[in-house]
């Protein structure tokens, strides 16, 4: 139900027993080179580390995700062992840069258990800066007794949808580390436009790390050209309301505005994400309205909503292109709205 550039997903996943599952929320893309990229994560459920985990990918043309693939591909985690309950993120590639590929299909189809890997890599990010490009300078720390042998260092990129998808992976590998001693590495990379927040995480042939959220990001340039300015709840009448009821339709409108610094005409998608209210709210709903700047008017885009469920929900918004880059940072969230019987 999210927009992808050049993007399509259909998961199948294997049963539950087997104890390693998709998390759901896997996405493709195709490169610059016409290559099909597939992100997703997957879920330890055992209690105990897992390896060799197998991911297949099946390529179709068939929008239904019926017949015989294209081609297929199988990979396996970024992480080489899963933690207990632990989760990995994933990026397989087509073998082809086949155009006909349009549906991907996702299935689990084993792992073997692993030895335990202790999570004694400490990772401390610095800033991260986006600009034309991507840059996280940050130190890794050794805090185990033994060397830490081919270490690797994963920055991983996700979007600002619940739950947020993957759609970027960058590594980096580093010197082995001493017991005891701080190293410091550096991410120097392309900016993918629909990145939001990011995170990193680390491995080696003994070690591993937490997943670190990386909590500083400035800006340099200003690559967004529409300011959302405000999110309303609007009634059948067009009178805004604070006034909700289960079954009666609203409108969820905001008012964008654009730079005058890019010439012809913008084309945008205009996004309204529901969400119920918690720390780990699901999403209610989300609308798509899709509209074109020729000037810079103030447009108004809405699209209507009809709740289905009573209770607490918050509203966030969103503009990207068609093809999946934001143009907008996302909106402030609505305050608490309140759905009655």
């Amino acid at each position: 139900m999210l927009p992808v550039a050049q993007g399509f997903a259909q998961l199948t996943d294997t049963p539950s027993s087997l104890g390693v599952k998709l998390t759901g929320n896997t996405f493709s893309y195709k490169d610059s080179e016409g290559y099909t990229i597939v992100l997703g994560e997957v879920e330890n459920t055992k209690n105990f580390p897992v390896t060799n985990v197998k991911i297949w990918v099946g390529f179709y043309a068939d929008k239904s995700g019926n017949g015989s693939p294209l081609e297929t591909t199988t990979g396996t985690t970024l992480l080489d062992a899963v933690q207990p309950h632990g989760k990995s993120p994933f990026m397989i590639k087509s073998k082809t840069p086949d155009p006909e590929i349009s549906e991907i299909t996702v299935n689990m189809l084993g792992f073997n258990s692993a030895s335990p890997k202790q999570q004694l890599l400490e990772m401390t990010p610095g800033t991260l800066s986006i600009s034309d490009n991507v840059n996280l300078p940050g130190t890794i720390t050794n805090k185990g007794q033994q060397p830490s042998t081919h270490v690797k260092v994963h920055l991983i990129l996700y979007d600002a949808f619940s739950p947020p998808r993957i759609v970027g992976i960058q590594t980096i590998s580093i010197n082995d580390l001493k017991p005891n001693t701080t190293y410091d590495f550096d991410f120097d990379t392309n900016v993918d436009p629909r990145a939001t927040s990011f995170k990193l995480i680390a491995e080696s042939d003994n070690y591993q790390s937490k997943s670190t959220d990386v909590t500083k990001i400035s800006v340099d340039v200003m690559t967004r050209l529409i300011t959302i300015n405000d999110i309303q709840i609007l009634d059948s009448s067009g009178n805004h309301t604070s006034k909700l009821h289960v079954g009666i339709p609203v409108d969820i409108t905001s008012m964008l505005s654009i730079q005058a610094a890019k010439s012809g005409a913008q084309p945008y998608v205009y996004y309204a994400q529901v969400k119920q209210f918690g720390e780990k709210g699901t999403v209610e709903f989300l609308g798509v309205a899709e509209g074109v700047f020729n000037s810079t008017q103030m447009q108004t885009p809405k699209v209507s909503w009809t709740p289905q469920n009573e209770g607490g929900f918050f509203i966030e918004t969103f503009v990207w292109d068609q093809s999946g880059a934001a143009l907008a940072a996302p909106s402030s969230t609505v305050s608490i709205i309140l759905v009655a019987p």
